[in-house]
Parts: C-alpha cells; sequence; structure tokens
C-alpha cells in the first residue's frame, strides 16, 4: 500500500516543485495540499494521512503548533517538518512536539523521502548535519543534555519498570508515542535494549520531571 502524504508550505513555488518529486514516486500517495498550517491542521483532521510534511514557519498556525494539536489528539499521523533551522535545539523543540521526522530544505529529496518511508513505519529520522551536532554536544557534556525534558520523563519512568501503556497514561501521550520517544532516547545515548536504558538512568540518576545538570 501507498503511503499518504499531505504537503503545507506557505511558499507556492517551493510547494510546486515538491509536489511533482512526491506525486512521482509509486510508494507514496499524495492526497491534499495546503499554505498555510490551519489548513494543514484541518486536512490532517479530515484525512487522517499516514505522514503531513510541514514547513515549521506558515500563517495562522506553526508546523510545530499542528504537531502539538496532532499530538494532544492522539492522531495516527507522524509529521515530517521541513525547514531551514539547522540549530540542534529548533530539532530538540520539534522532538518535544511530538515531530518524527526533521528534514532541512538544503537537503536532497532523497533525504525527504528516505524521512517519510522511515516515520511511516514507526521510526524517528533527524537529517545528518543535525545529529552530528547532537553527538558533538554529547561528547562536550553529559550525553543527557540532547534529550529532551519528555524523553528525560520517559527514560525515568521506564528505570522505575513502568510500561509504554502506563507512561502514556501518566503522560496523557498514545503508547505509540511514548514508543517514539522510548527509540529516539535510545538512538541518541547509543543504548540497545530496555536493559541498558534502566543502567543508564540509575548509574545519572534520571527520575521523571529531573533536570539533567
Amino acid at each position: 500500500m501507498s503511503i499518504t502524504v499531505i504537503v503545507a508550505d506557505d511558499h507556492a513555488i517551493f510547494r510546486q516543485g515538491l509536489v511533482p518529486l512526491l506525486e512521482g514516486e509509486s510508494s507514496i500517495a499524495l492526497v491534499a495540499q495546503a499554505a498555510n498550517g490551519a489548513d494543514a491542521w484541518n486536512l490532517i483532521e479530515s484525512l487522517k494521512p499516514d505522514v503531513a510534511i510541514l514547513d515549521v514557519s506558515m500563517p495562522d498556525i506553526t508546523g510545530l503548533d499542528v504537531a502539538r494539536r496532532v499530538e494532544a489528539a492522539k492522531l495516527d499521523t507522524r509529521i515530517v517538518l521541513l525547514t531551514m533551522h539547522d540549530d540542534p535545539s529548533a530539532a530538540l523543540e520539534a522532538e518535544e512536539a511530538g515531530v518524527a521526522g526533521y528534514v532541512l530544505k538544503e537537503n536532497s529529496f532523497e533525504d525527504l523521502l528516505l524521512a517519510v518511508k522511515t516515520v511511516a513505519a514507526g521510526g524517528t529520522f533527524l537529517t545528518s548535519s543535525l545529529r552530528a551536532k547532537l553527538r558533538a554536544m554529547e561528547r562536550t557534556g553529559h550525553p543527557a543534555m540532547a534529550l529532551s525534558p519528555r524523553e528525560r520523563d520517559v527514560i525515568g519512568m521506564i528505570a522505575q519498570g513502568h510500561s509504554s501503556k502506563e507512561i502514556a497514561r501518566r503522560m496523557g501521550l498514545s503508547p505509540r508515542t511514548v514508543d517514539t520517544y522510548r527509540n529516539r532516547l535510545m538512538r541518541k545515548l547509543d543504548l540497545h535494549c530496555l536493559a541498558d536504558v534502566v543502567r543508564y538512568a540509575v548509574m545519572f540518576r534520571i527520575l521523571p520531571g529531573d533536570q539533567v545538570r
């Protein structure tokens, strides 16, 4: 089956250049496009696509705010942000908002396509240049500096023995979103199983609600 996708970007020329590329992919079914965040949110609500490719800065509602609405509504649509912002803090804020994929507009279409396929399969995607910057952050300080507050909450609750379903209930999220946070923090910290996560949380004394110092 094809991956159903919507695209939202307020720059018509950019959107008109991207749409034919997506339509030329047999694995993707482009179902709609929007020029602002409000229309993007309405399309996600009504069409429930597998993936929404959103610009960050859009009129009415930003791409980040759309992602927050999707998460609050516990919809299954996965968000890929397509942006010019290459600051690691912006990527971390996006993760906190529930974004599954973060791609720079300077990247190739192949990178975007890989991001769409990865998040549609339940994974996460972060453009390689930002991954390198986050690794540099980890090398120069506490590795958990690269974790968002929600990722720290998740790792703390895993260490306390809570299941994804229990963590989801406590945090007001869907179990799938909790799994996304868990997979992302494991990738960032190079942890390979839940036992590694527990050992890491105990070693660095990470508890839910803690701020890493």
